[in-house]
């Protein structure tokens, strides 16, 4: 046990070393700078080997800039100690800030000495000013480099964390909660036969709540498949998917009257998560209705490099100041019993898609839902 928390230790220190490079860089920055400033500039000050107006001058702007390296140096060291990086990006961000200084100073030297060679006159202040001045700015060039990968880094491999958080919630949600409320709904139809008059309601009201709960999770679980998996999109054919979802709506909703209106051959930018666009919106048009009998038109028209889908009801409309509430989650009216989680992920996917969504009224009663789609030329 000792030996391991020794190993910490040293560990910790070892860890530490790339910020204390990076602080003492400052410092030897601005010892050198001071040096340079009071032996070298007031030698040839001193000698009127400069003219001393334009000397002070330079010495301002020297001594700001020189200042300025070596104080952002020696905190961006202690700022490094402190972060929450671990050892090997703290080396990496030590190590670029190295790379920034050398490099930036070798050239400065290359330059120089290629004006020698060509037997042009280089002033001492002027070439040790250049040096610093590479050196000050090199590093802070090289650090910011490092720290941007490293938080680049970081920020991956969080964002993978959380992808496969969101992937284990959406095989929990498949093989615990979804199964689990499949064997409730099972064992309340059974229940039906046995169950006298006067607990028929609650029963009615255990079918409700499960395939409210069985609908959440599959909401759910789509915002998850389409967060954490990022599918890429390809070209789908909407009269297809739209065919698919109002046959699935008439069987969900034998009551309700559904129709659809789509030209073949058109053609958009979505994947295979638009089925569940459909879904919803069909649910939602038939679920919030009023109407003795709910009616729901689905109809589709190209629109330059666009697609307008639009699906519309006979319910009781939308108020035009409560629209944009329903496209955020958890949103809805008061009188709604769902989930407010429909328009919320229709808007999410279609987002994904390049799209938009608008609600708008059905003249003479109703809500229209109106989805513009990227259109693939056919």
């Amino acid at each position: 046990m000792d030996a391991d928390r020794r190993e910490r230790t040293s560990g910790d220190r070892l860890a530490n070393v790339p910020a204390l490079v990076v602080s003492g860089i400052g410092l030897v920055l601005a010892g050198l700078s001071l040096w340079y400033l009071i032996v070298v500039r007031a030698y040839y000050v001193s000698g009127s080997l400069l003219d001393p107006t334009p000397a002070v001058v330079l010495e301002v702007i020297e001594i700001s800039l020189l200042g300025g390296f070596s104080f952002v140096l020696v905190y961006a060291g202690y700022w490094l100690a402190g972060s929450r990086f671990g050892g090997r990006r703290l080396w990496w961000a030590g190590l670029w800030t190295l790379i920034g200084l050398t490099g930036i100073v070798a050239i400065v030297v290359l330059v120089n000495s290629m004006q020698l060679i060509r037997g042009q006159p280089l002033s001492q202040p002027t070439f040790v000013q250049t040096i610093l001045l590479a050196a000050g700015g090199g590093a802070i060039a090289g650090l910011l480099i490092g720290v941007s990968t490293v938080k680049e880094t970081v920020e991956a491999r969080r964002a993978e964390q959380q992808r496969d958080a969101l992937m284990f919630v959406n095989e929990l949600l498949r093989h615990n909660v979804l199964n689990g409320m499949q064997v409730i709904k099972g064992n309340a139809e059974l229940l039906d036969e046995h169950v006298t008059e006067e607990g028929q309601p609650l029963l009615e009201t255990t079918h409700e709540r499960s395939e409210s709960i069985v609908g959440l999770v599959q909401n759910v679980r789509v915002l998850v498949d389409s967060v954490s998996r990022e599918k890429p999109l390809r070209d789908v054919e909407l009269g297809a998917v739209v065919g698919r979802a109002v046959s699935e709506g008439r069987g969900a909703h034998p009551d309700a009257e559904f129709e659809a209106d789509v030209p073949d051959g058109l053609t958009v930018r979505a994947d295979d998560l638009l089925s569940a666009v459909l879904e919803n919106l069909l649910s939602n048009a038939v679920d919030h209705n009023d109407a003795d009998r709910p009616r729901v038109a689905v109809g589709a028209e190209p629109d330059g490099e666009s697609v307008v889908l639009r699906v519309s009801d006979n319910g009781p409309g939308i108020p035009e100041s409560e629209r944009e509430a329903y496209f955020e989650a958890g949103r809805q009216h008061e009188a709604s019993v769902g989930q407010g989680l429909g328009l919320y992920l229709v808007n999410t996917l279609v987002e994904r898609y390049g799209g938009t969504v608008e609600i708008t009224d059905n003249e003479p009663r109703g809500t229209t839902v109106e989805v513009e789609l990227r259109r693939v030329d056919g």
